[in-house]
């Protein structure tokens, strides 16, 4: 439920409020009164309303001062504000700074209705908008952390993200990796905990990223000076982490680092150390040991990358080659059974994801892959199978896009939704949703025909003939509040797709 805060130096006036509406049927709770504008400022700070009604003039602090200092501030509730007729001009200036509504006294029982449908419609867009852009920020801190740790990076994009996480030449690390159950997309976030070793204490910060399916993995980063993370602390963090999985979890854990060049070393170990676990049935902490060093038979560079872009990108004449090279290496004397089943398992876990990312059901596709059919003791079998099963996923990759919704349109016309007022372009919303504009407008014609531009103008004129039909502001204003700056270009654009003016609309 909504909250809302009433602010009206007239007693009579906020009484009226409380009882002109329903609340409860809008979906708001009354969670303060102010009879002052001051008192309206410490009410709001204190309650933290989603919608603030105020009249425009009240004593100490009015209602125009008090929308401009939340329009500069971190908390911004939206405002719905109403006068006197005479007040129009004062009213004017406060709706430059974003007010959802401009209602005249008396107030109407229907018209403060729709305003309040109207915001509340736009408030959960925003919030919606938000998560989804919260989610999408976690999952590519995520991809960032799994790139990282896997060499998937250019030197320039190392740097930066490096930058980003705030990982110094300095910092100490250590890499966890977590098999057996999922975590949704809110613990994909950097999360930093705090171990008490006797007297002192050591800060961690916990980098999720993900390893494939049902597998995620942690950096740990903490800082260069301070005790060492031992096994003892390592199990203690690793134990308070079990409560965020609703099923047993195995986890594997590599030896300490200092220094950025060791990413992928720490993220082999743990990966060894999960290899050579005696046990898989037990949820004992399997931690890497030197020995485990012969398991880690490592591919040339680049070759698991290419591999896996010929079957994302449904490339099936390369693949079969690639995937012979591949399998060249793996019959040499020095890479171990276990490590060539712990490879094609890691590659069929990234596309498992990349299924899922794409619309489709990756749980199909584990239940043909995993367990493996064969053991890598006879390669030639097992090189016709993995073939087989790689070219089967690569034709579903290449009809994809053809299938699968298109979310990313779907949060694209959100943010339109919630922004519309403001001055608003292609780029914004592409920066927003961290893709290119050229490719999402092309998404965007493909749904519905016209381009972003003509959608946007179509979706703002569709909000003009609302006000023109509901309200009695000018036609300037209404150009101003729907996100034209130019009134001109708004009566231009209002007549080419209604046919009339809107003065000529507007008379009915």
């Amino acid at each position: 439920m909504l909250k809302v805060l009433f602010a009206d130096d007239e007693p009579l006036m906020l009484e009226g409020l409380r009882f002109l509406v329903d609340w409860e049927e809008l979906d708001f709770e009354v969670c303060g009164e102010a009879l002052d504008g001051e008192d309206a400022l410490q009410l709001i700070h204190s309650t933290r309303p989603d919608l603030v009604i105020t009249d425009v003039r009240m004593p100490v602090i009015d209602g125009l001062e008090l929308i401009k200092k939340f329009a500069e501030s971190d908390f911004q509730p939206k405002f719905i504000i109403f006068s006197g007729y005479a007040d129009f001009e004062y009213a004017k200036e406060a709706l430059r700074y974003g007010v959802s509504n401009y209602l005249t006294k008396p107030l109407d029982e229907r018209e403060l209705t729709e305003a309040l449908q109207t915001v509340a419609e736009q408030i959960r867009a925003e919030r919606k908008l938000a998560s989804r852009r919260e989610a999408v920020s976690a999952f590519i801190q995520a991809e960032t952390v799994s790139r990282l740790l896997m060499r998937e990076n250019t030197a320039e994009e190392v740097e930066e993200a490096l930058k980003t996480l705030n990982i110094h030449p300095g910092s100490r690390i250590c890499c966890v990796l977590a098999q057996g159950d999922s975590l949704d997309s809110s613990h994909l976030r950097r999360q930093v905990y705090s171990l008490s070793v006797e007297e002192m204490f050591i800060n961690i910060t916990a980098y999720p990223f993900m390893a494939g399916t049902r597998k995620y993995g942690y950096l740990l980063v903490f800082p260069a000076e301070g005790p060492e993370l031992d096994r003892m602390m390592l199990a203690s963090w690793i134990n308070e982490m079990r409560t965020q999985f609703s099923r047993q979890v195995l986890f594997s854990v590599s030896l300490e680092h200092t220094g950025t060049t060791f990413l992928n070393t720490a993220y082999n170990e743990a990966l060894a150390a999960e290899l050579c676990r005696p046990d898989v049935n037990t949820p004992e902490i399997s931690f890497f040991q030197k020995q485990d060093k012969d398991q880690m038979a490592l591919l040339p560079a680049g070759m698991k990358k290419s591999l896996l872009q010929s079957v994302t990108e449904g490339q099936l004449e390369p693949l079969s080659s690639q995937l012979s090279d591949v399998f060249k290496i793996f019959s040499a004397d020095s890479t171990s059974s276990a490590w060539i089943d712990a490879f094609l398992s890691n590659i069929k876990a990234e596309l498992l994801r990349e299924i899922e990312v794409r619309g489709g059901e990756p749980a199909i596709w584990a239940d043909k892959w995993f367990p493996p059919r064969v053991t890598a003791c006879c390669l030639p079998l097992l090189e016709r199978q993995t073939m087989e099963d790689l070219h089967e996923v690569a034709e579903w990759f290449a009809s994809a896009d053809n299938n699968q919704e298109d979310t990313l349109v779907t949060a694209a016309i959100d943010y339109v939704r919630a922004h519309y007022q403001e001055k608003l372009k292609l780029q914004d919303i592409a920066k927003h949703l961290h893709v290119n504009s050229a490719y999402l407008g092309q998404r965007i014609k493909k749904r519905y025909g016209i381009s972003f531009n003509e959608f946007l103008h179509k979706y703002r004129i569709e909000k003009a003939k609302k006000l023109l039909r509901r309200t009695d502001m000018c036609i300037s204003d209404i150009s101003g509040r729907v996100g034209y700056s130019d009134a001109d270009l708004f009566a231009a654009k209002f007549k080419a797709l209604n046919g009339v003016s809107p003065s000529v609309y507007k008379k009915g």
